[in-house]
């Protein structure tokens, strides 16, 4: 009897421990699947931050608006095309988190386009039953006109940029740099950058400059005095100072005047050449005749008022 009861209550505590495992690794799955969470964006446009492979939802009243006028480019006076967009904008909001995209799993940030966004709601509105009754319009011709002016229409209003909040910048590979030899154990890195030197990866200037090439100033070879360059009443060893009003240096030519001045001739015999008369001179016979027919013109003038005023 003791030997029953006691396998009967060994049998209920391996009951209750694989119960309480059961639980336990039903709790680490579902803390697992919330790992990957869903990010809400509170527009259809704008940035959203959210962990890496983290979903991207817009809701769907926050589509509503840009969904409906989409939907108005194509309803008729009364609805008699059966496009209703004020269905269609109470369709979207009942379909709540629309899933548009996703956080980039291996980037910074990442951007989801309004042809993504577009496609998301289009498919919620296929989706939600029965075109008609969503508003959508009569026949799959008009269904789809309608479903291709909203996709229009938010596709060009609608755009998100996800940025991941738990990226890390990937370490770079160290690799040698350029310059740079392969130094023997127990050295140092042994730069090949002329006139540096140093060890390990400081650099220091050298201490000497005198293998740098320079322009040397001044003349090669013997230098000149500063008096030889720029004379002032000094001349060189094997030159004569000239003397002004001398010509032919210091001696004064042969036929030189008890005056001491050398006497000054023109060169050859060179005399000036008359010019012909210009043709425009007015000769003095023009000039007569001018004159007489100047009193010729006032006589008759003259006899010809005396005339008038008697």
């Amino acid at each position: 009897m003791r030997n029953t009861s006691l396998m009967k209550t060994t049998r209920r505590a391996l009951t209750v421990a694989a119960v309480a495992a059961a639980v336990a690794g039903g709790s680490l799955l579902t803390t697992g699947t919330a790992a990957a969470s869903t990010v809400l964006s509170p527009a259809c446009s704008g940035t959203v931050i959210g962990a890496l492979s983290d979903t991207v939802a817009v809701q769907g009243k926050d589509l509503a608006g840009v969904v409906k006028a989409g939907a108005q480019e194509q309803e008729w006076f009364l609805h008699l095309n059966g496009v209703d967009p004020q269905k269609i904008a109470d369709t979207v909001t009942a379909a709540g988190a629309i899933p548009v995209g996703q956080v980039p799993s291996n980037a910074a940030s990442g951007t989801i386009g309004g042809d993504a966004i577009a496609n998301a709601v289009t498919t919620t509105l296929k989706q939600a039953g029965d075109g008609f009754a969503t508003g959508l319009g009569t026949g799959s011709d008009q269904q789809h006109k309608t479903l291709d002016a909203i996709s229009r229409k938010v596709s060009g209003n609608c755009g998100l940029t996800a940025y991941a909040s738990n990226y890390t910048q990937p370490t770079p590979s160290s690799s040698q740099q350029p310059g740079t030899t392969t130094p023997s154990p127990g050295t140092g890195p042994v730069s090949s950058v002329p006139g540096i030197s140093g060890t390990g990866s400081a650099t220091a200037p050298p201490r000497n400059y005198g293998n740098i090439p320079a322009a040397v100033p001044g003349v090669t070879g013997a230098a000149v005095p500063p008096g030889a360059l720029y004379p002032s009443t000094t001349t060189l060893p094997d030159q004569v100072l000239p003397q002004i009003g001398v010509l032919g240096g210091a001696s004064a030519p042969t036929g030189t005047p008890a005056g001491g001045q050398p006497d000054v001739r023109n060169a050859g015999n060179a005399s000036a050449i008359g010019g012909e008369p210009a043709t425009g001179n007015v000769q003095l016979p023009m000039l007569l005749a001018v004159v007489a027919l100047a009193g010729v013109s006032a006589a008759l003038v003259r006899t010809w008022v005396l005339r008038k005023l008697s």
